[in-house]
């Protein structure tokens, strides 16, 4: 008897260990419209937590979402917090040092924000905008590729690092700070928001091609030498990118595509 509880035993652990590993921890960063925010009912919902789920359900992976300031999703990736980081989060060489990515699943342009009258608001090229806004107080996400394209290419700027990007639109309205970077689709619904006599795009649309800081596109990011996750993800979002499944959750969303291509 004693050596039939001890095989069941480990038959219930040996399934509790193959369930865990289809089970999944994603990060986020849950305030980042229309990526990723939480609605009325305190729900993850946007471009990112569909993507995400689809993602899940072609890897048959059980899932559960984890909302967490964005300067600390890549760290708790880092430290074991999380399995996975779907957030909007651009690949570039910095942040593939430290953590795996999954092929790109979009490339969304960024833009700058200024308020009317701004010099920068009539900035033609890439090339304009640090001249315009040399010594400028400029506000970004904090952790964000934004704050280092800021860093690297504003070098007199006086960067202010933000939780929330609402935070940064407001204190621009404010008069508290000049100017804000961050992707355009997340400037949209805070332009459309606050008045379009209030927040006024500077310069043209902004890419990795722009400043290399932006990286190659947008991943899921996941702990180093996961090579068999990797596989997983890599081949969900191939798949996705070639059937439009991402295109069509993209245009619920944005309106336009940000897929990949």
């Amino acid at each position: 008897m004693k050596r039939l509880t001890v095989i069941l035993s480990l038959g219930a652990a040996l399934l509790a260990s193959a369930a865990s590993a289809d089970d999944l921890r994603i990060g986020t960063s849950a305030d980042y419209p229309p990526w990723e925010s939480v609605d009325g009912a305190g729900n993850i919902v946007g471009f990112d937590k569909d993507v995400g789920d689809e993602i899940c359900k072609r890897i048959a992976a059980t899932c559960a979402w984890q909302n967490q300031a964005y300067d600390g999703l890549l760290p708790g990736l880092q430290v074991g917090k999380f399995d996975v980081v779907i957030s909007g989060v651009s690949i570039n060489d910095e942040r593939s040092q430290k953590v795996d990515f999954s092929v790109a699943y979009a490339d969304a342009p960024n833009s700058i924000v200024v308020a009317p009258g701004n010099k920068a608001a009539s900035a033609k090229t890439p090339a304009d905008l640090p001249k315009a806004l040399a010594t400028a107080a400029i506000g970004v996400q904090s952790g964000t590729t934004h704050e280092q394209v800021i860093r690297a290419h504003f070098p007199e700027a006086d960067v202010r690092t933000y939780e929330r990007p609402d935070q940064i639109a407001d204190d621009l309205i404010a008069g508290r700070i000049e100017a804000g970077l961050m992707e355009r689709s997340a400037w949209a619904p805070l332009v459309k928001d606050r008045g379009a006599d209030k927040l006024v795009y500077a310069g043209p649309l902004l890419t990795g091609a722009d400043f290399a800081e932006f990286g190659k596109g947008q991943g899921v990011a996941m702990t180093k030498g996961k090579a068999e996750l990797k596989g997983k993800i890599d081949a969900a979002v191939e798949a996705m990118l070639k059937d439009g499944t991402i295109k069509t959750i993209a245009e619920k969303y944005f309106g336009y595509d940000v897929s990949k291509k």
